[in-house]
């Protein structure tokens, strides 16, 4: 039972707290909006990318894995009016909500295409836009960090971004489980930040969130019934609630032509009274922009095992899971300005919450091409 009478609200609040009001604006900017538009053909801008990975797993106590995957998106994003934007993109999936990477083998079988992102983007006001579907995250991450939101996750609902000067403001409503015998699980987030620059090279940023999910004890996690670390009963079901607050920071510089970042973030679930914390420590130099760049990092992760929602956090870390800390350690070579060459290797120990500590490694080898 979808709540979209909790979604339209939060969007609508941004919006009149900046003393806009929807419909009235668009009443008096229809005429100017309608000689303004172009023809949406016009503005068509397509984008897209392909990786192939070769990935090995070694995990303690299993056989070693080597797999050959893939992963392919394609995009085009229009300007329906001169404030709204309309974006599609379809990716290989296999419906994971964070993870477009499908195995070569069984078969030579056909693979699935899933439509990864689908949304309208309407600038409301010069400093605020809203948008409504399904979206690429749409929180500031440290370094890109994914202790908390693995990149490839696109959440769906509605979602508000304010920025004015240094300081900006992210509120949505996303629904993430849809019942129809019980009431939904939904996602409340609020994002507060600000970006201060302190010269051409040098800036900081620093953000406060919460994230509050709804109705989670007693449900079963929400894809595929896969707790990914979280603790659940006998039957399977959520145990506890999960209202994560998050700090992060992030400073960029340039030493010696080199872009240099160094990040952090802490994240606490405050539903519950253990293994209740993860962060994330990293530092990233480099910026492959062109050919013969190339790009270094380094981050520490540490996830108690219901600190952060399992399924929604970084799927190659400790297999996908909470109850995991480690190292990720990571290397790009750019080939041309639209092929690059990436390593990752990954050394993580999983499940100490469950008592059966053990080893997790994992190595990929990418090849990578962007098109637009």
């Amino acid at each position: 039972m979808t709540s979209f009478n909790n979604i339209l609200p939060i969007a609508l609040a941004a919006v009149s707290l900046a003393g806009f009001h929807p419909v009235q604006a668009y009443a008096q900017d229809a005429e100017e909006e309608k000689a303004s538009s172009r023809d949406w053909i016009d503005t068509l801008d397509w984008n897209g990318d392909l990786r192939l990975r070769y990935e090995g797993i070694d995990e303690a106590g299993e056989v070693k894995r080597n797999r050959f995957r893939f992963r392919g998106r394609f995009g085009f994003a229009s300007e329906l009016s001169n404030k709204v934007q309309f974006a599609v993109r379809l990716a290989t999936s296999d419906g994971n909500p964070v993870s477009t990477n499908l195995d070569f083998g069984n078969g030579f079988s056909s693979k699935d295409i899933a439509i990864d992102r689908v949304f309208i983007n309407w600038n409301a006001l010069i400093n605020l836009d809203i948008a409504l579907g399904k979206m690429g995250r749409p929180w500031f991450r440290a370094g890109s960090n994914s202790l908390i939101w693995d990149s490839d996750l696109n959440p769906e609902g509605v979602h508000a971004q304010w920025a004015s000067g240094m300081f900006f403001v992210n509120l949505g409503t996303f629904v993430v489980d849809e019942r129809s015998e019980s009431d939904d699980s939904l996602l409340y987030s609020v994002q507060a930040g600000l970006d201060k620059r302190f010269s051409e090279s040098s800036r900081l940023i620093f953000s406060a969130a919460y994230f509050d999910y709804t109705n989670t004890i007693g449900n079963p996690p929400f894809y595929r019934d896969q707790a990914k670390g979280n603790s659940v009963d006998a039957a399977g079901n959520f145990l506890h609630d999960y209202d994560i607050v998050e700090i992060s920071a992030e400073y960029l510089t340039v030493v010696n032509d080199w872009p240099v970042s160094a990040y952090g973030v802490w994240a606490q679930n405050t539903a519950v009274d253990i293994q209740d914390t993860a962060f994330a420590v990293g530092v990233r130099v480099g910026l492959i922009d062109a050919a013969g760049k190339m790009q270094f990092s380094y981050t520490w992760h540490d996830t108690e095992a219901d600190a952060v929602m399992g399924i929604f956090t970084d799927s190659d870390f400790g297999g996908g899971s909470t109850d995991s800390k480690g190292h990720f350690i990571k290397a790009r070579y750019g080939l041309t300005g639209n092929i690059a060459l990436n390593g990752t290797l990954i050394l993580s120990e999983i499940e100490m919450f469950r008592n059966n500590r053990h080893d997790y490694d994992r190595v990929q080898l990418d090849i990578e091409f962007f098109f637009d």
